[in-house]
């Protein structure tokens, strides 16, 4: 009987150390740009997302917006984030996209070349208000310096896809378009997009 007590508790130890009955399990770092590690899923894989925010920086380096609006209004501008407008069946990349954004845009550019706030509404709603509040003086003092964060321009983002699956093939083109509106006379500055295409055998779950 002892023994039989021995034995149990020997193989208790060993599937505690080893993870089972706790929800632990030994894991491998991966680069986050790998896509032949992990599962093999059709939805947009984070290099998606870090693909596209490295274009939109370089977009707004060619279009020399820091030097052109400097050289009219002696300061940097400052950019809105618009919440992006998700209408893919991948809610989870709405947020990890705006975070990525707008941890790349800092990382490029300091506060005396560009500032960046975030905002929720609808673009076209947004940019009538901060016109009239700006025309207003809501975002000056009297001596002109800038008591709250008006923005300059808008920067919105909208993910579109074409999804079809046959059962066992998932196929999905994800569009991840972007544009730079200007606050004072609406002004669409750029737009541009990208479409990145993810084909698998399965799908995966994101949590």
């Amino acid at each position: 009987m002892r023994s039989f007590l021995t034995i149990l508790m020997m193989i208790g130890f060993v599937a505690l150390a080893s993870g089972y009955g706790t929800g632990c399990r030994q894991s491998t770092k991966v680069d986050v740009e790998d896509d032949e590690e992990g599962v093999e899923h059709s939805g947009p894989y984070a290099a998606d997302a870090k693909e596209v925010t490295a274009y939109i920086v370089k977009e707004v380096k060619r279009q020399k917006l820091i030097e052109n609006f400097k050289a009219d209004y002696k300061e940097p501008p400052i950019v809105a984030l618009i919440t992006p407008t998700n209408n893919t069946r991948f809610p989870e990349i709405t947020e990890y996209f705006q975070e990525d954004l707008l941890t790349a845009l800092n990382e490029v550019f300091t506060r005396d070349q560009m500032r960046f706030v975030i905002r929720e509404s609808e673009v076209l709603s947004e940019v009538e208000r901060e016109k009239i509040e700006k025309e207003a003086g809501e975002y000056t003092d009297r001596t002109g310096r800038r008591t709250k964060l008006g923005a300059d321009y808008f920067l919105r983002a909208k993910f579109t896809s074409l999804s079809v699956t046959d059962g066992e093939t998932s196929d999905d083109t994800v569009k991840y378009s972007y544009e730079f509106i200007d606050t004072e006379t609406s002004e669409l500055i750029f737009k541009s997009s990208r479409d990145i295409r993810r084909v698998s055998d399965t799908n995966a779950v994101y949590r």
